[in-house]
């Protein structure tokens, strides 16, 4: 049994009724209320920690440098709410990405707890974890005055997804572990002058989680009731296994700030904050115990039992420059700067006398750094491409954990957009993410070590559409 963050509620609560469609083709902004309704769907990670910076197809073909300062597309609602202020016509950007990761992990000698001899786990590798996903998201950005402009967006800025073989030496550890966020993200924009608009919005996030793992409840019974007891019950370590789940929900808030300053032309600046996300899970804990080790739960111990938890999805830092040059060219870059060291543990509270669960991750703080380019060889056609560094923040193999077995990863990106006509645009965008490998030395709740490298790397594929109404 690992301990986990998150506990779990049997029927989560729904956020949004799916619409029916003729009313979506006459309300953009119900439209995209109702995108969020189909955020079911699990989501791998693909920027650092939980990050996921799949918001812009657009900014994708620039590996996101310049998301901040730039203004041509509705992802500025995310990317930094005070570049609403530039727009003068209405718009909605609809963008669809197929999140394509691969997850191995490499046994390196992982062995059962050194107290008990230390032998080697049974099982597998564990196959290749990661999930292939579809991840939507959707932004209005409406005018309503001179200078002041209104958004919307619906998002999901954090997310993980990963599930093993049922039998692999790691299942103590991680079985599977799924978890989603729903951002919600009205904004407003006044610009001040000229060359320099401010925006703020407010973040209104449900997070829901799902994680499993097996219990080893041979080795709980040989290091409470020692071995002849426990032999006698034919409870022996890795023979009896059992399972945990643990689920839960919360709904959020936090707010987003923006400044866009353009002091020549053809030169735009970008800073934008987005605060930190502190979540407040309700949920349950359910175990599955074998029939022979049903004498383990006496006193409370592996009861299904209510649970608590907190988790703090962590507050970021954008700068963002783009530099026109000539008619054709333009030049980006960016630094994010996100504050993971926020996640010092994970805690969770059970009602039962069984006591916290806690993991610790001790993580750091993390920058990434982005460069970019676009060409346009003639009206319709704009080409990009991009390059960028993204900073884990997992310190060590020893805080490196199977459920997310980060590492500093590099971007390579390309893209495309085509205007199909004087109010439409199709953007297209092609990423391929390299990770550091990730050498891991975790060791669980019964004392058994994960002990090997994982290898791993991401392909991402990108449609979206803009339309100006």
């Amino acid at each position: 049994m690992e301990a986990t963050p998150f506990g779990r509620t049997r029927i989560p609560p729904r956020l949004a009724e799916r619409c029916p469609c003729p009313r979506i083709a006459c309300s953009p902004c119900l439209a995209l209320l109702c995108l969020a309704s189909f955020y079911g769907t699990p989501r791998p990670v693909s920027g650092a920690g939980l990050a996921l910076m799949e918001q812009g197809v657009r900014e994708l073909g620039q590996a996101f440098a310049g998301a901040a300062s730039s203004y041509e597309d509705g992802s500025s609602v995310y990317f930094n709410a005070g570049a609403l202020g530039r727009f003068e016509r209405p718009m909605l950007s609809v963008a669809g990405y197929i999140l394509l990761p691969g997850t191995r992990f490499h046994d390196g000698g992982s062995r059962m707890s050194p107290s008990l001899g230390g032998a080697p786990l049974a099982g597998s590798d564990g196959g290749d974890a990661g999930v292939t996903t579809l991840l939507p998201n959707a932004y209005l950005v409406q005018p309503i005055a001179p200078g002041l402009v209104f958004g919307l967006g619906v998002n999901a800025p954090f997310g993980s997804h990963s599930a093993y073989q049922a039998g692999w030496k790691g299942r103590y550890q991680n079985l599977s572990s799924d978890l989603k966020t729903i951002n919600i993200n009205p904004s407003l924009a006044i610009r001040i002058r000229d060359d320099l608009a401010f925006g703020a919005g407010i973040n209104i996030q449900y997070l829901q989680a799902s994680l499993t793992s097996a219990i080893d409840f041979g080795t709980a019974c040989f290091a409470t009731l020692g071995p002849l007891a426990c032999s006698a019950q034919r409870l022996l370590p890795q023979q009896s296994d059992g399972k945990l789940t643990l689920e839960g929900n919360s709904l959020a808030l936090g707010y987003n700030l923006g400044i866009h300053y353009t002091p020549l032309q053809g030169t735009a600046l970008g800073v934008s904050y987005r605060s930190r996300v502190e979540h407040r899970v309700d949920g349950h804990v359910d175990f599955d115990v074998p029939g022979e080790a049903a004498a383990m739960t006496g006193g409370g111990r592996f009861t299904d039992s209510a649970a608590r938890s907190t988790v703090v999805m962590p507050d970021s830092l954008e700068f963002g420059f783009t530099q026109q040059i000539g008619r054709q060219w333009s030049v980006s870059a960016e630094a994010l700067w996100t504050h993971w060291s926020l996640n010092r543990e994970l805690r969770t509270r059970l009602a039962s006398p069984a006591g916290d669960l806690v993991e610790t991750l001790d993580w750091q703080d993390t920058w990434r750094w982005a460069l970019g380019t676009s060409f346009k060889p003639e009206e319709r056609w704009t080409l990009r491409a991009g390059l960028a560094f993204d900073q884990s923040p997992v310190r060590s193999g020893r805080l490196r954990t199977a459920r997310i077995p980060d590492s500093d990863r590099v971007w390579l990106t390309i893209g495309l957009s085509y205007q199909l006509g004087a109010d439409l645009t199709l953007h297209g965008a092609y990423a391929h993410v390299f990770f550091a490998e990730a050498p891991i030395n975790h060791t669980g709740s019964t004392g058994d070590q994960l002990i090997g490298r994982y290898q791993q790397q991401a392909d991402i594929i990108g449609l979206q559409l803009d339309w100006r109404y």
